[in-house]
Parts: structure tokens; sequence; C-alpha cells
């Protein structure tokens, strides 16, 4: 399957194709909302929707019955069990996505696709796009709530400042790790990769040769070449 493929299956309005697909990297199957009055599953929301922009896209798809095939540690789809409108609204699920994640995701879609004619039943769909790699990584921004704390891959970072101690808002946190990509960092990456060929290629010498002078060498060389 492909972010494509499962496109296609719900713009073709062909939801029984889901039946016998398995989840993998851009499909996640739930067999029943979100209980957007938990403060867990929000999180949980939040976790499912970030995993998606962090790699290369996918749906969540609200209202298919699935086994577990556990030699492939993974779910398959037996069956259809679409839900009502009323259990899958999807500006509050919107709502959920833009409070609880930074930054804001290009093109997300959250839409209720009825599978008969009266559309008193449904799946509930959230199409996640690609995102720009440049806007990555996107951040769950409510890791507590109500004093009730979240559970898995939550941390935060809390700086000195004077006489007290603050913790990053997402929008500071979010910003240290876009600084990976900039350039000086960049050039720092290629310097490492530089050096660590010339370790691994290196062979050894007729004579004794000093590896810090060797090195310090080298590494003048290439911040010359760098710029």
């Amino acid at each position: 399957m492909s972010y494509e493929s499962i496109k296609a299956i719900l713009n073709a309005s062909t939801c029984d194709s889901f039946v016998g697909l398995k989840e993998d990297a851009w499909f996640d199957a739930k067999s029943a909302p979100y209980n957007l009055n938990s403060a867990l599953d929000r999180y949980e929301l939040a976790k499912d929707v970030t995993a998606f922009a962090n790699g290369s896209g996918g749906f969540i798809v609200v209202g298919l019955a699935t086994t577990p095939v556990e030699e492939e540690r993974t779910e398959v789809v037996t069956a259809l069990a679409p839900c009502a409108p009323a259990d899958f609204r999807p500006q509050s699920y919107v709502s959920v996505i833009e409070n609880y994640t930074h930054p804001s995701m290009n093109g997300l879609d959250v839409r209720f696709v009825s599978v008969n004619p009266e559309a008193t039943f449904g799946l509930g769909v959230i199409n996640v796009p690609p995102q720009d790699p440049d806007r990555q990584y996107f951040l769950i921004t409510k890791v507590i709530e109500s004093g009730e704390k979240m559970k898995e891959i939550v941390f935060g970072i809390a700086v000195r400042n004077g006489t007290s101690n603050e913790p990053f808002t997402a929008e500071q946190l979010y910003r240290y790790t876009q600084n990976g990509k900039g350039a000086i960092a960049q050039k720092l990456n290629t310097m490492n990769e530089k050096l660590d060929a010339i370790l691994l290629n290196s062979r050894p010498q007729p004579e004794e040769v000093n590896p810090e002078d060797f090195y310090g060498d080298r590494t003048a060389q290439i911040l010359e070449e760098l710029g």
C-alpha cells in the first residue's frame, strides 16, 4: 500500500476495499472514534496525527474492525464497523489537532465518508498529507492535562532565566529542533562525515604518525574547503 493507493480508495468511495488491508506506514485503522472528552484520547489523536506528519503522510480511518497479525506486528481489517455522523464531527477533530500540535499541518483534511445512501453511517477519515521536510518535526503541545500525565514519548526542556527555571514553549522547542537544519549545522555535519570517511579509509602508515597531527591538518583543510 501507499499514501496514494489509500487516497484512491476513498476518492472512489469503495470503502469495502479496506477489508483485507493491513495497517502500514501510511494507514492506521480504528474500530471506534476517539473520545474527545477524554484527555488521554485527545493526546492519542495528537500523537497519531503527528506521527504521520513526521513521516511520509498517511490516513487514520475510523470505523474499521481489525484483528492482530502477530507474526507481522500489525493488524488486518476484517470488516467495516461504521459509526454515526454524531460520533465523528470533523470540526471537533480539527480543533483538537490544532490545539494539541505545533506547527500547523499543511493540507490536513478531516471528513466523514458515508457508506450507505441514507448517510446514517460511515467512516471518519483523517488525511495527513506528506509535509514539507523543512517544517518537521511536528510536536505534541499538551502532555499533562487536569493533573493526568500522558504516556510514552513525552519530554520537556527547561532553561535557567535569572532566578527562575522556565520551560520551553512548544514554539521555542520547535525552533530548536529546526536549528539542526541550519547552514552552520549542515557544514559541521559535512565535516564530521569527511572525518569519518578518513577514519574508515585510512591505512597504516610505514612510520609512526601522530593521529592528532594527522586529523588536525585534515580538519584545517576541510574547514578551508567549506569556506
